[in-house]
């Protein structure tokens, strides 16, 4: 069964331990106590203590024991831009990008700058 959530509180009993699966960009946030967070393919064990946190970041088992009496929070983590979101932005930035442009070449500033060089000569 998969559960989609947003946050969620647990409360472990010193040596009790949770599976997850395929958790990436999933936040572990230790809130009292201490947990042991182990990850398919880490070659690293994490400790946290209260208050630390860990962004789960390998695809595959995650385990996380308590160490003493612990209390944790899960947190999913935030989408990603969509698609249609990054060309919008992208968009703005070329349609900006190119208004600095014009404005510097037709604008008032490069007025004065081709007066200042001597274009206009008698004006």
């Amino acid at each position: 069964m998969n559960i989609k959530f947003d946050r969620t509180d647990l409360l472990l009993e010193a040596g009790q331990v949770i599976r997850i699966h395929d958790a990436v960009g999933t936040r572990v946030r230790c809130l009292h106590g201490a947990l042991w967070i182990t990850q398919h393919r880490d070659l690293e064990d994490h400790f946290i203590r209260a208050g630390g946190t860990l962004t789960l970041d390998h695809p595959g088992l995650v385990l996380i024991h308590a160490i003493e009496p612990t209390e944790l929070a899960l947190s999913e983590a935030a989408p990603g831009p969509s698609v249609a979101g990054r060309i919008a932005r992208t968009s703005m930035a070329m349609l900006r990008a190119i208004g600095r442009w014009i404005a510097l070449r037709f604008g008032p500033q490069a007025i004065t700058a081709r007066r200042l060089r001597g274009w206009y000569g008698a004006l």
